[in-house]
């Protein structure tokens, strides 16, 4: 059945004969004739024809199911032993949010294009679930998120802690909450961040603030924050991006909850405040994702070596 398999798959990506074949680049009554081949071996029928676009039947919603993986497979494999016959070359297609190309993929690809400029990178910047179905359909080859994938479809590559911090102008920041307390910029996202003294959102019950809208990482910790604290802060403003929050809070505009990797990235005003949170939500990281069951194509796994050792080397 395997040797159906891509013809079959191609037919149900297109939605239609004419321009599956045109992609195969064989005739359409060739295509016709060996779906209807596979579906008289296979003993059950794979398209319903009198639909306009065609569609998949019970039996072929089942089949592409299992099909895909071993579809996905093949090309990796074919990927795989084209680029081993030659030099690295090839095509990494990277998709993540646009805060992540700009203050870690653009140099990170820099790099990396430096010493294997025969491969192509393709950058895709949308949000996680847009991205995840690109990831599962194959179209790209690894996303970066902050947060672990489930375990059983993804494998999640570590590359750095990014620990949570809430920013606040002396001027929001709540009496009881010591000065002292205070983390030193220069420490923030090195080896010495865990020695810097920690607190509880539970002191900034008042104090307004400034969110991501739902459906981002750092809102949720944000919330689960709130929620661990027993606090419903006042929201003051809403918005999309992670650095427009950083932004914000520099200009007074309300506290923020922010990670180590921004921090270090966006710097400071000398009159800007960070506490480390103390709490396991405040705990993430920042993983490069890839489907379990993929085979890592020669450039592919180049390209995951170079970002993991540049962030080793580098302290972001």
């Amino acid at each position: 059945m395997f040797r159906y398999v891509g013809y079959i798959y191609n037919v149900y990506k297109e939605k239609s004969f004419s321009r599956a074949a045109e992609k195969l680049h064989i005739s359409q009554s060739s295509l016709s004739t060996t779906i209807r081949k596979a579906e008289r071996e296979i003993g059950a029928p794979i398209f319903n024809r009198e639909t306009t676009p065609i569609s998949l039947t019970e039996f072929g919603r089942k089949y592409i199911q299992a099909s895909q993986t071993l579809y996905l497979l093949k090309n990796d494999l074919d990927r795989y032993i084209s680029e081993m016959k030659t030099a690295v070359k090839g095509r990494v297609a990277i998709g993540a949010s646009s805060f992540f190309s700009t203050y870690l993929l653009a140099d990170a690809i820099s790099e990396f294009r430096k010493e294997y400029p025969e491969v192509k990178i393709e950058l895709f910047e949308n949000v996680t679930p847009y991205l995840q179905k690109r990831l599962d359909s194959g179209f790209i080859d690894l996303m970066i998120t902050n947060t672990k994938m489930d375990r059983s479809r993804y494998r999640s590559l570590r590359l750095f802690d990014d620990h949570l911090y809430v920013m606040v102008l002396p001027q929001l920041c709540p009496e009881q909450i010591s000065l002292e307390r205070q983390a030193e910029f220069q420490k923030i996202g090195t080896e010495e961040e865990n020695r810097l003294p920690a607190i509880s959102l539970a002191a900034f019950g008042q104090t307004p603030f400034l969110l991501l809208r739902e459906g981002n990482n750092l809102r949720r910790c944000t919330d689960g924050l709130f929620q661990e604290a027993g606090i419903k802060p006042p929201i003051v403003l809403e918005m999309d991006q992670t650095n427009t929050l950083y932004s914000m809070a520099r200009l007074g505009m309300g506290a923020a909850v922010v990670g180590s990797f921004l921090i270090r990235k966006m710097g400071t005003l000398s009159d800007a405040l960070f506490f480390r949170l103390d709490s396991r939500i405040a705990e993430r990281g920042t993983y490069a994702n890839i489907l379990r069951n993929r085979i890592l194509t020669p450039a592919l796994e180049r390209f995951l070596d170079s970002l993991q050792q540049q962030c080793r080397d580098r302290e972001i």
